[in-house]
């Protein structure tokens, strides 16, 4: 989570908006066709996966056919692909871009990180996953050295996903001897079409979001909606992520149909997200212009409004993905999720092209705002029906959490009135704002969440040390 925070500061101080909008235009025009080309595997692999893992034979089976499936959905994306390149090519205008984003959907044929997702092998992606991105921070340092360089940031960005997608490859073949003769792949496209159709319209906001911006205004607006983005993604990685971990144990409550295990979890995950993503969204609003001005430099001063805009997307977005993967996709109501994406994912397209043709950035902020509340009210709805006796969210932990994060803000303030030097600013004010947060909520109104955090951290140094003495 934390390196792109490392790359962000120098890749705006080499890199115009124009050629940051440029590589963030192709990266979300790709990455739409590989969610194309991932037939809804990704959920419905990783379920499967999670299904079967104590039986090797059909586990065996069940991804040979899984596999297949994406290559022939590849296959058909790539033709889309081809042809979509052709109808939008003055928005690309590269052939650089364009071979780094075909090598990109290539590769992705064999795409299976739902296999690692499935059997709970957090190890494994973890240690990929920071190993190539380290990788990749060091070649942007190394490489980038002007403007004109945008194209190989995309090379970089490409590149780490590549070795990603091949070192996934290489352990799923050592691990698992697959067979590909007489694969009956066709009997899952019936039950990947809901989960497919959950997997595009999704990614409409998540990677469609560039596109349509640059559909309708400029290059540079492209660039500074898209790293303003960038940070709040960054920002709530650590919270999606650790929804994707918590998946496919929920799974294994709902098949059991353990109860008790199941609320429990539920309201644990209830509870972390509110815990993290209130501070959160309130330091991002109060610490705007230290955050712009420090990652993105003196050329991206404007983007700093829309952060503030951009401030609620964390939670919002986490306690969607919470809701879908932890009630909804579970209890096999994928229909109902997909029900509530469409209409918002429809309000965030009319939104966008109306917003955006006059606001520019700042209409793409205001439109995805609207779609994700939308889409989380309806979510909330379905998920209420779902599961009567679930209880979803935790009001006494949301007051704790912004009475707490509240406290903090008047001290940001005067820290900012006490220094000029804006990275001391932020240092500062995150230092003092945890501080205040935790010892709020763990001392004056001992919040049982947060006690529950301290002394499982308490358990995990514990044991941490009994080994290694």
């Amino acid at each position: 989570m934390l390196l792109p925070l490392l790359s962000i500061p120098y890749i705006t101080r080499i890199l115009d908006p124009e050629g940051v909008g440029r590589v963030s235009f192709i990266d979300s025009f790709t990455y739409y066709f590989i969610t194309i080309a991932e037939f809804g595997l990704m959920v419905y692999g990783a379920r499967a996966v999670a299904r079967e893992k104590n039986n090797p034979e059909s586990l065996k089976k069940l991804v040979s056919e899984l596999l297949v499936l994406h290559v022939i959905s590849s296959s058909l994306a790539l033709i889309v692909y081809l042809i979509s390149v052709y109808l939008i090519w003055n928005e690309i205008r590269d052939f650089r871009l364009l071979y780094f984003s075909l090598s990109f959907l290539l590769v992705n044929f064999f795409a299976c990180e739902w296999y690692f997702l499935g059997l709970e092998k957090f190890r494994i992606i973890a240690i990929r996953a920071i190993s190539t991105r380290v990788l990749g921070l060091i070649s942007i340092f190394l490489l980038i050295k002007g403007e004109e360089d945008y194209y190989l940031y995309y090379g970089i960005i490409v590149g780490t996903a590549i070795v990603n997608s091949i070192w996934n490859n290489i352990l799923l073949f050592r691990e698992l001897p697959l067979n590909f003769r007489r694969v009956n792949w066709k009997k899952h496209l019936r039950l990947t079409s809901v989960t497919y159709l959950i997997s595009l319209v999704y990614s409409i906001t998540l990677f469609l979001d560039n596109v349509l911006l640059g559909l309708v205004s400029t290059t540079a607006a492209v660039g500074l909606y898209a790293f303003a983005m960038k940070i709040i993604r960054t920002a709530g990685i650590l919270l999606t992520d650790g929804l994707l971990v918590i998946f496919p144990r929920v799974i294994t409550y709902v098949q059991q149909n353990d109860q008790e295990n199941l609320q429990y979890t539920i309201r644990r995950s209830v509870q972390l997200i509110i815990f993290i993503a209130v501070p959160m969204s309130v330091g991002l609003f109060v610490l705007s212009d230290e955050l712009v001005r420090i990652f993105l430099g003196e050329s991206f001063l404007s983007a700093s409004f829309n952060l503030r805009l951009l401030a609620i997307l964390p939670f919002i977005r986490a306690y969607n993905i919470f809701l879908s993967k932890q009630v909804l996709i579970p209890y096999d109501k994928e229909k109902l999720f997909l029900r509530s994406l469409l209409i918002g994912s429809c309000s965030f397209v009319i939104l966008t092209l109306f917003l955006s043709t006059l606001l520019d950035d700042r209409g793409a902020c205001i439109a995805i705002i609207i779609a994700e509340l939308i889409t989380l009210l309806l979510n909330y709805f379905y998920s209420r029906k779902t599961a009567t006796f679930l209880r979803i969210f935790d009001m006494k932990m949301l007051l704790h959490s912004f009475l707490g994060a509240l406290l903090f803000v008047p001290v940001v303030y005067f820290i900012k009135w006490q220094l000029n030097n804006f990275l001391a600013r932020l240092l500062f004010s995150v230092a003092a704002g945890f501080i205040i947060y935790t010892t709020f909520l763990l001392y004056v109104i001992k919040n049982e969440f947060t006690q529950f955090v301290i002394i499982t951290l308490q358990r995990f140094v514990r044991n941490k040390w009994s080994r290694t003495s």
